[in-house]
């Protein structure tokens, strides 16, 4: 799904539209933290749809948008005495994000992939070669991202209800700090099937879907 520097440049957009949370350093580590599943070892695919509130015999392409944001909603009004709820707020807001990826952006690059007659890399690959260097565009072209870097750095990981452990939540989140320390992708290949104007209009697109539920 998009990584981290879509999820955050969403959020960020939300904030400013003028939606309040009381600790921002909480609600940016929780629009990172569903992903923090990858700090558990051995993790499967069916530990990722339990982090992202999927039913296991669900996809993304099955929900329809508006039911899938009352579900959150109820996720959230269910479990706001048990954490903190900037934080669930951020955790939902990823998944809204990364289903509005699934059903535009990700459909789109099955779509190309499969129409490629001469592809130069694996599905998987091709998909995080474009991705990942478009991630490392972002952060560099991103007036705000010093703000919320400082943000993550000052946030505390705990336990996240029966979902992730505040190890893997801050394992993950000196991850996302440092992933772009070098400079660049470590992927080389030109890019092929996601463009960084579909990454832009995702972003404006996404940011202004969410900020109409969740404001209006």
């Amino acid at each position: 799904m998009p990584l981290p520097m879509v999820h955050l440049s969403v959020a960020y957009n939300i904030i400013e539209s003028g939606f309040i949370v009381e600790d921002l350093s909480s609600f940016y580590l929780g629009v990172i933290s569903p992903d923090a599943i990858h700090m558990r070892q051995n993790a499967d695919r069916s530990a990722k749809h339990g982090t992202h509130l999927v039913q296991q015999d669900k996809k993304w392409y099955d929900i329809d948008e508006p039911d899938y944001y009352k579900f959150l909603v109820s996720f959230i009004e269910s479990n706001k005495d048990n954490c903190d709820l900037s934080f669930l707020w951020g955790y939902c807001i990823h998944i809204l994000t990364d289903m509005l990826w699934t059903k535009n952006v990700y459909s789109d690059f099955l779509t190309k992939y499969k129409n490629d007659t001469a592809p130069i890399q694996d599905e998987r690959w091709a998909y995080y070669n474009d991705t990942d260097i478009l991630d490392h565009v972002l952060f560099h072209e991103s007036p705000w991202r010093e703000e919320v870097w400082n943000y993550l750095q000052k946030a505390k990981a705990f336990d996240f209800l029966d979902l992730l452990s505040a190890d893997e939540i801050s394992s993950w989140n000196e991850r996302t700090l440092h992933w772009y320390d070098a400079g660049e992708s470590m992927h080389k290949n030109p890019i092929r099937y996601i463009t960084k104007s579909d990454v832009l209009n995702f972003i404006s697109g996404c940011s202004e879907w969410i900020i109409a539920h969740i404001c209006g």
